[in-house]
């Protein structure tokens, strides 16, 4: 960081929340020679810690350090101690702070003994992912993270699993093994990328999942390079996800999976959950609850979570046959309060928990379809096939792009209609979703 000539103090802050460093001319402290010592200031919660520079300079030749140029004069070699030891104290306060274990008796250490500070930082990269992901704001961000490190260990032929924190028995922790699980940032380079992408593409996994996971790991390669810990920064493209164009299958194919028998039943019968679930994501299923609208409407209801935070907008599940069927094979017994599908949370309590459980149901329902997509002869599915399915489906046969947004909860402030959504029966509603195993293209061809 350079001395801002025109501000020398007030410039030498770091742009922390709760960690200021600036450098500070103490005209407490004059010495018999008139001048006063320049010190560093480190404030952290209403505390503060001093380090000695070494340098001292009286009131004038403080205000000439405040817009003197490049040069070899006394005063230019003065500023540039004082802006080395800045430099030496504001590196090590990011560091710490980005370890998320900033005291004053760490940077103490980090300052007085830097050979054993510099062993303590991260030397592999599952460390370094780790701790980047978790350095994030929101817990979705960090499960982002954490999910595309264990795929990408997965690939690397590592176990990994969550096992109870030793410390914390509610908590849980990422536990990676294997040969590859200490491996350095600079073992990950582009023909190793290709590789993983090939093996997400072998998997299923959707464009957008891919895209997901190649940025975190893009993130993490990035900031090893910005901190000078690989002396190359991997380069690859991501491709741009193509769910809403791509990811969807045709009912011959759905119908198709509704009257499979053979290993993956249970993993087939989740997907159409999804799927005359008006397209849900699990996570909301996830919290499903047997309410008023089953009792009086024979229809299950939500308030769409992933856009909760901006308006409410309560998602009308007509129960159709076939998922009447389907609720009598997973689903609780109806009582008003209780979650339909209690097995895909179990007793997580906490968001990151949950947010994990969810992962891992999604995990199991994708695996189980890969199987019964290659022995059905169809393009592999995930669960954000199925919202695009059930939306293509609705599409084909004619239904207004209005009423589909009310069905899967899509809003959008500048059409009025969005506002009307409540007018749309429950009748009408049934109607419309015992259409979607009623392949469109075979009406177009009775014609």
């Amino acid at each position: 960081m350079e001395i801002n000539p025109s501000a020398y103090e007030p410039m030498l802050k770091n742009a922390s929340e709760q960690v200021f460093v600036r450098a500070f001319l103490d005209i407490r402290r004059q010495k018999k020679d008139g001048t006063f010592p320049i010190y560093i200031r480190v404030t952290y919660q209403g505390e503060k810690w001093l380090y000695a520079t070494g340098v001292c300079m009286t009131d004038d030749d403080y205000a000439k350090a405040l817009v003197v140029k490049n040069g070899s004069s006394p005063i230019n070699k003065a500023k540039s101690q004082v802006t080395k030891a800045f430099n030496k104290i504001n590196d090590a306060v990011v560091a710490l702070n980005e370890q998320k274990r900033f005291s004053f008796e760490s940077l103490k250490k980090a300052v007085t003994n830097p050979e054993k500070a510099q062993a303590k930082k991260v030397t592999t990269l599952l460390e370094y992912w780790k701790e980047f992901g978790e350095s994030k704001n929101t817990e979705k961000t960090r499960l982002q993270y954490s999910t595309a490190m264990k795929n990408f260990y997965r690939f690397l032929d590592c176990t990994v699993e969550s096992v109870a924190d030793p410390s914390n028995p509610k908590q849980k922790t990422l536990v990676v093994k294997g040969k590859k699980s200490k491996i350095s940032p600079s073992f990950v380079d582009e023909a190793l990328i290709g590789q993983w992408e090939a093996s997400m593409d072998k998997a299923g996994l959707s464009d957008s999942t891919k895209s997901i996971y190649l940025r975190a790991l893009r993130a993490v390669m990035y900031s090893l390079g910005q901190k000078k810990l690989i002396a190359e920064t991997p380069k690859f493209t991501i491709k741009q996800g193509s769910r809403r164009k791509e990811d969807f299958i045709p009912v011959s194919d759905i119908v198709k999976i509704r009257d499979y028998e053979g290993p993956g039943r249970k993993a087939a019968d989740w997907w159409l959950i999804l799927y005359l679930c008006n397209g849900s994501n699990l996570k909301d299923l996830a919290t499903l609850e047997w309410g008023d609208d089953y009792f009086y409407n024979k229809e299950l209801s939500y308030v769409r979570g992933k856009i909760a935070d901006k308006v409410k907008v309560t998602v009308h599940i007509p129960v159709t046959e076939p998922l009447m069927k389907l609720l009598m094979k997973y689903a609780c017994e109806p009582e008003k309060g209780k979650r339909v599908f209690p097995q895909i949370l179990l007793n997580a309590t906490t968001e990151a928990d949950m947010e994990s459980r969810t992962h891992d149901f999604n995990r199991q329902i994708r695996k189980g379809m890969q199987g019964v997509c290659a022995k059905l002869g169809i393009r592999p599915v995930t669960a954000s096939t199925a919202r695009n399915s059930y939306i293509t489906t609705l599409t084909w046969h004619g239904i207004q792009d209005a009423f589909i947004d009310s069905m899967v909860g899509h809003v959008d402030s500048k059409n009025v209609l969005r506002g009307y959504q409540g007018t749309i029966s429950p009748k009408k509603r049934l109607k419309v979703n015992n259409l979607l195993f009623v392949d469109p293209e075979v009406e177009d061809d009775d014609e």
